[in-house]
């Protein structure tokens, strides 16, 4: 009788105590939450002032308009602002480019490099991961002059002179960066865990390199090719700083360089600044990588583990 009891109080500790543990996990996570979705609260707030009001209106935690606008909700989806349209076609065009064109080198770059053998291949593999480690701002203003004296473009002459080049042009927004170092060092140590087998099997039955690394070797390695096209897109949406550098034109800004234009503008002018129309733009610019990452974080983790795994 006194064991029965002792095991029952046993039992009921162990019990308590994971629900403790539990609750106490619970909490972490919905503290966590709070503190991430807060900023974006802030921001859906903000959006339904104007700029006399959000400028009366004293900072706190719960920023309610007292009367409610929507008039930035319309400008962020191109109501009342012809260039908003402009902007997210940019946006979406640039990140579509460079998902497209950075997936298929890696691919092929990290198939060549895995599996071909020719001399001088580790020399150009690990000088391709050295120039990845040079910080940009060492690689910004050549490139700038490299741009801007490109033989024949924009009123140059065959030496690069007497013209702007790519420079305030739509070109420079989609050929700037277009190998993945870091994909193509993935996709190297994906094709390491990928048996040869199948590529012997396939070049018995007469396929050739390309037809093997698009027929065979891109479906199985697709959650290493999911990875660089999720974070390559969310890259390129989210880049500013190169369309701020070389676009001076409305129209070939993408949004996250006209957001960076606007701020610019509004700390340097004279007047009240639109701080809720460029907060509602950053929450426009937001939303959509939110909810990608959301939906196929899944194929983040499958990608980053088969890259991991070397056999």
């Amino acid at each position: 009788m006194t064991k029965n009891i002792m095991t029952k109080a046993s039992t009921t500790r162990i019990i308590v105590t994971e629900r403790l543990k539990r609750g106490f996990i619970y909490f972490i996570l919905i503290a966590g939450s709070i503190v991430f979705l807060y900023p974006i609260f802030y921001a859906v707030a903000v959006g339904f002032m104007d700029k006399y009001q959000f400028a009366a209106t004293p900072p706190s935690l719960l920023p309610i308009p007292s009367q409610f606008t929507i008039v930035n909700y319309k400008k962020l989806l191109g109501v009342g602002d012809s260039y908003m349209k402009y902007y997210f076609l940019n946006s979406f065009a640039r990140a579509g480019w460079y998902v497209s064109i950075m997936v298929i080198t890696s691919l092929v770059a990290g198939y060549v490099f895995a599996r071909l053998k020719f001399w001088g291949r580790e020399v150009i593999f690990f000088g391709l991961l050295i120039s990845a480690m040079l910080p940009y701002v060492v690689t910004m203003a050549p490139t700038y002059i490299m741009m801007a004296r490109f033989p024949l473009v924009s009123g140059n002459n065959i030496f690069g002179q007497g013209g702007t080049g790519f420079i305030d042009t739509y070109p420079v927004l989609l050929i700037l960066g277009l190998v993945n170092v870091l994909g193509i060092f993935l996709m190297r140590m994906a094709m390491y865990s990928l048996p040869i087998d199948f590529e012997e099997a396939a070049r018995i039955d007469g396929a050739g390199t390309l037809r093997i690394i698009f027929q065979i070797v891109a479906p199985i390695q697709k959650p290493i090719l999911a990875y660089i096209a999720i974070t390559t897109g969310i890259m390129l949406w989210n880049d500013w700083f190169t369309p701020f550098i070389y676009i001076n034109t409305n129209r070939y800004l993408p949004l996250a360089a006209a957001i960076s234009k606007m701020t610019s503008l509004a700390v340097g002018q004279h007047g009240l600044p639109d701080w809720p129309r460029i907060i509602t733009l950053g929450l426009g610019l937001t939303l959509p990588c939110l909810i990608l990452f959301a939906y196929f974080q899944r194929y983040i983790v499958e990608g980053l583990a088969s890259a991991a795994i070397k056999g």
